[in-house]
């Protein structure tokens, strides 16, 4: 399954790279996220980072993830859930004084996946922008202080 969401923000593309890719154990806990988890930084290497997150909402899973980092263009993704293996992008491209954020995933069903990620496709995409524009709207309050 293919999943692929744009969105233009009015903030520079270097403070929007600096702001996504800040990542801290509490950016799913805070009211109005479709998603509920802690996150672990397991470790950093040069542009790398492996995290971990431990999600209890839309439903309980551990995420294993390895994030590279192309500053400021973006950043890939390949992420391991129980039942499937996620590789997703996030680029962020000027437009005029702000930047287009496109995400890109490919989600590849495993196991009990096979079954539930087609049957649930629709769930996940509405998910996935209710995601994105949450994030958008967070930057969105940071960033204009």
């Amino acid at each position: 399954m293919m999943v692929h969401v744009e969105r233009t923000t009015p903030f520079p593309r270097d403070a929007v790279f600096a702001w996504w890719t800040d990542f801290r154990t509490d950016d799913h806990q805070h009211p109005g996220s479709p998603a509920t988890s802690t996150r672990t930084i397991l470790r950093r290497t040069g542009n790398e980072i492996w995290l971990q997150d431990r999600a209890t909402r839309p439903m309980r899973v551990t995420i294993e993830e390895h994030v590279i980092l192309d500053p400021p263009n973006g950043y890939a993704v390949e992420a391991r859930y129980p039942a499937a293996d996620v590789r997703y992008t996030y680029r962020f491209d000027a437009e005029g004084a702000g930047t287009r954020v496109t995400l890109d995933a490919d989600v590849r069903p495993r196991h009990i996946g096979r079954i539930l990620i087609p049957l649930t496709a629709a769930w996940w995409r509405r998910y996935t922008e209710r995601d994105l524009d949450f994030h958008l709207e967070a930057m969105r309050r940071d960033l204009s202080g």
